[in-house]
This record gives C-alpha cells, structure tokens and sequence, in this order.
C-alpha cells in the first residue's frame, strides 16, 4: 500500500488513558505468540534492510506486516533507521522524568473523550518520560509526516511524541490508551541484550508478545468501529526489561485536533540577514559601572525580536565559570569520541552511541552535524552550575523546578538539526574561546556570541490563537568559526519544561544506562 510516498507492503499472518472503561472478564488465552520482527523477514533480510537508507538517515522502503486481522494489528521492521532513533534518544538527554497516569477529573463521557485526566504517580506505571516538541528538529517533523502516513490519520491529530524509558524492573502495567486515541503506534529505539527475554509489549487478551527490536512501529486501534467505546482486547501492558534499559516513544492519534503549528515565512538568506554583535552590547554601560569602585555590573537582557521573544544577555556567565563548567566535561574523559581544545577526550553518552548490530559510524552518520549532548549536569551539580541556573530563571521569569538538567553540547551546524528543547522555553551560553555565530533564518537575525554570552527564546506561541501554538520561527543553525576545531565548539543548552520536572525526578530513582546493564537476575 502507498502512503504518502512510502510504499508499505503489508504481509497478512496468522498513560494518559489509564481510566478507559474496558471489559475485564474476557477470556485469555493460555498460548503466547511471540512477534519479533526479525524472524517475520528472517535475518539475512532484516540486516540488509536495516542498512538500507538514503544519504538523509531514513528507510529507504518500508514493510506493513498485519499480524491480527480482528483487531487489526500491524508490524512494520525499520520504520526509524538506527541513526532516527538515536536522534531521538539524545534529544531528552536529562530530561526524563517518572511517568505518570491518568486519574478522572470528571464523570461525563463527553469530557472524558477530551481527554480531560489528571496525572499523577502510581505503583503500576514506575517508567520514566519525556514529552518531546512538534517538530523539535527537522528530524521529528519528518517522522510526524511518516506516521501520519502510515496511520491514514492527518498530522493535526498527533499528539506530540512521548518518549519512554524502562530501566530493568520499571514497567506499565496493564492499561488502555483510551478510545479518544484512536489508533497508538508504538516505536521501539533499541534492542535488549540477549538473553532478556522480559521488556515486551504484551497484550493479555490477544495472547501477543511484542519483542523490542530497534526501529520496529507496531500499530493497533484503540476503539471498536461500530461503538467508538474503548475496544477491552487492546488492554496491553509495558514489562519490565531485566537485562538493559529499554526505549520507545509512544505516537498518540487523538480524536481531536491536537498539533497547531505558527505559520512562517520564508527563510531569510544568511547574506541578508541583520547582524547583531552580542558581545558588543551594553560594553560601555560595562566600562562606566566598572569605573565605578566597588559597584557590581548589572546583568541586562536584551530583546532582539518582540515576536517571537528573543533576548541576548552578553557576559552571562565570567571567565573563571566557563572554565569551571569545561572542568566538569573533562570528567568524561575516555580516550575517544569528542576532543577538548586542550586534548582532553570525551566520549559520546550511550544513548547516542551505536547500538550492537547497527550500521552507525563517524563518517557515515547523516545526522553528524545534529546537536550532539555530550553531559547533562546534575540538578545544581556545583555551586557555580546552581547559580547560572538560577541565573537563567532569572532572565526568563519561569520556576526553577521546570529547569531541565544543563547540557553540555556541541551545538548543531545543519539547519534543522538543532535541538529546540522539549518545553516552552530555551536558552544557549557560548562556551567556545572563538566565539560562534548563531542564524535565526526565519527572523533574518544573525547573532556573533563571544565566550559567555547567552541567548533565549521561546517555541511556543500563546496569544495568535490563545492557546498553545508551535512557534518553528526560532528555528537555528550555529555557525563555527574558522579558526575552531571540535575542542573550541562548545556551548550549554537550557531547556524549561512544561511541567516542574526537578520536583517530580526527586520521587523516584533514575537508573542510569551503566546500572542497567546486563546482569544476573
């Protein structure tokens, strides 16, 4: 079948909706039907298919297998490449947070098919979640177009993509994603080390086990045709992996329209485009305060573009800061990967890493140019990290508790490939000793930054039709100087988060990928 582009050949074989009401006597079958989509098209054919991209990083054909027929549930090996969902996997780097559930507000059927549910913690749901942007990079918006074209259902319904993490024992437990989510197609990022043979998606009344295979969709509908109520065959539940940290990233078709984009113009030419030189702002204000004995300079943020908000903060953090937050970077040190200026190494985190079987390397890797994380800091790590946090709320007037973990990154050189962030507002500090150029080419900004400078923006847009539009308009690309090798081309990421992430990762303890590697169970 043809969507959109992508030819599916289909094959035929024989949280938030934690309060769906669903039919708990049906009879469970006493066999289990592993599905892995390795052996549905055998593993000469699953290897070739899985290097086989184009120059962009995507499948270059993709295959529909409907392995029930009533329900309706499909299959589809390699819907993401390797290097897609790596992609997405460093995009939340420290920014997971423990999943929640959701608990009826209310009584109606019609407020309930909002979707109209209060979040909260439970015992049966002890993974961890991020909630990703629209078209957080030109990387998402792509996969939200190839979802949409394999469900059949238009972009507007999406929600945005949730990003799911099982350390070994987390799990879900049984649940229903809720009949106002018509159709789920669920994604798995990574394989589990052999041996694991937990960390499935299991569906009790349909007798199917889902094994993990990286880059594997599986597609099923939540809601009976006739009825529209809630289809209680679709109850599935999300098991423990015992060996390694399982991913995914839940894709949600709601009954309503859910993703609003801004709309923009067209991109402005970097020749074109007004130069603002960050460092330059406010010196003399600098030089008159520092004429003054004993008077401390005054942090000033600027405002370079009304709408969207965009402000400049030149001198935001000192000399003796940026050298104490490269120290921490150095603490990574492993031989390979990233180099300091001064030769210092630093690895890649595991997440970005290739995984074992995949087809990933330096030189081949379409996404090379992406923002690449190379530390998330702990929650006030340092006194000098809590302060330019609580420097950074300053500047943007939101709560401490929505600031996400501070990434140490090397930032993106390929428009569209550079992180936005996966809440409201973000911010970016120069750390490189030749400075950067940062272009805005939907706003025709380009701004120099010298070492310490920072800028902040926001992605989403509140007032053009009062309620949560995408704003795509502070779209970036940093450009590196000259004169600056890899070691030299280091920035800080800031992300504010919808919700108080620091208060909510306190309740419960993050695994990290080394302690979740295989071990005996």
């Amino acid at each position: 079948q043809a969507f959109g582009g992508w030819e599916f050949t289909s094959l035929e074989l024989e949280e938030l909706g934690a309060m769906a009401v669903v039919t708990a006597n049906l009879p469970r079958p006493e066999h289990i039907s592993v599905v892995d989509s390795k052996e549905l098209i055998g593993a000469e054919e699953y290897a070739r298919t899985r290097a086989d991209v184009n120059e962009k990083g995507m499948p270059k054909s993709l295959r529909a297998f409907v392995i029930s027929r009533d329900p309706k549930m499909t299959v589809v090996p390699h819907f993401m490449s390797d290097v897609e969902c790596e992609h997405l996997i460093n995009l939340v780097d420290g920014y997971w947070m423990p999943s929640l559930v959701g608990q009826a507000t209310n009584s109606t059927d019609a407020e309930y098919s909002k979707g109209d549910l209060e979040n909260t913690l439970s015992k049966t749901r002890t993974s961890w979640s991020c909630m990703m942007r629209y078209a957080q990079t030109s990387v998402v918006e792509h996969l939200e177009h190839r979802l949409s074209a394999l469900t059949g259902l238009p972009t507007t319904q999406l929600e945005r993509m949730n990003m799911v993490r099982y350390a070994p024992g987390e799990l879900f437990n049984e649940h229903h994603d809720g009949k106002f989510r018509p159709t789920t197609v669920f994604v798995y990022l990574n394989d589990l080390p052999e041996g694991d043979e937990q960390g499935d998606t299991f569906f009790p009344y349909l007798g199917l086990s889902f094994r993990p295979r990286r880059g594997t969709a599986v597609m099923w509908y939540n809601a009976e045709n006739d009825t529209g109520q809630e289809d209680s065959r679709m109850l599935h539940a999300g098991r423990a992996p015992t060996r390694g940290v399982k991913y995914g990233v839940n894709c949600f078709f709601n009954v309503n329209h859910m993703r609003q984009m801004l709309q923009v113009a067209p991109d402005v030419a970097l020749e074109e485009a007004a130069v603002v030189k960050v460092f330059e702002l406010g010196k003399d204000d600098d030089r008159a305060q520092g004429s003054e004995e004993g008077k401390e300079k005054k942090m000033v943020a600027y405002c370079l573009s009304k709408d969207p908000k965009l402000v400049a903060v030149p001198r935001f953090v000192s000399a003796a800061e940026v050298e104490h937050l490269l120290e921490l970077l150095k603490s990574e040190a492993s031989g390979v990967g990233f180099c300091l200026a001064d030769g210092t190494c630093v690895a890649p985190p595991p997440e970005v890493a290739p995984s074992s079987g995949g087809s990933t390397s330096s030189t081949s890797n379409p996404y090379a140019e992406a923002t690449l994380s190379l530390k998330a800091l702990q929650l006030a790590e340092t006194r000098v990290v809590d302060a330019v946090e609580r420097r950074l709320c300053s500047v943007s007037g939101l709560r401490l508790e929505c600031l996400g973990r501070l990434r140490l990154v090397r930032p993106g050189t390929k428009l569209g490939f550079c992180n936005r962030g996966c809440g409201p507002k973000s911010a970016y500090i120069c750390l490189g000793e030749h400075g950067e150029e940062v272009f805005f080419p939907r706003l025709g900004i380009r701004l120099q930054l010298q070492c310490g400078d920072m800028i902040m923006w926001q992605n989403v847009d509140w007032e053009t039709l009062g309620t949560a539009v995408e704003d795509v308009r502070t779209m970036r690309v940093h450009i590196r100087p000259d004169d600056a090798a890899d070691g030299a081309f280091v920035g800080l990421d800031a992300f504010f988060h919808d919700n108080p992430l620091r208060e909510q990762q306190l309740l419960r303890k993050f695994v990290r990928d080394d302690e979740g590697a295989v071990r005996d169970v």
